[in-house]
């Protein structure tokens, strides 16, 4: 299964932590991130920056296991649908 993802654009500001990550509490296993490292790295126009990412898209059902941090295993069946949209950031 080829893995898919749509890119978005999204205000940040100076504030922005583009080093923490963001979770989808529908797949839990995994983390999503700003292409870019820092504000210097993202485009600017008019007077407000802008950053990407990549959301994750399943188009059949998935299933999934993953190792919790206490060591057990947890399998998941992710439903067809776009994961890890990120809220809108006030610049």
């Amino acid at each position: 299964m080829m893995y898919k993802s749509n890119t978005y654009t999204i205000a940040v500001t100076a504030e922005t932590n583009f080093l923490e990550g963001w979770t989808d509490e529908r797949v839990p296993n995994m983390e999503f991130m700003f292409d870019q490292e820092s504000i210097d790295e993202c485009e600017e126009i008019d007077g407000v920056f802008y950053a990407t990412y990549q959301s994750y898209v399943v188009e059949e059902s998935r299933t999934m296991t993953f190792i919790e941090p206490d060591g057990t295993k947890t399998t998941i069946t992710i439903p067809p649908g776009e994961y890890g949209i990120k809220q809108t950031e006030t610049p």
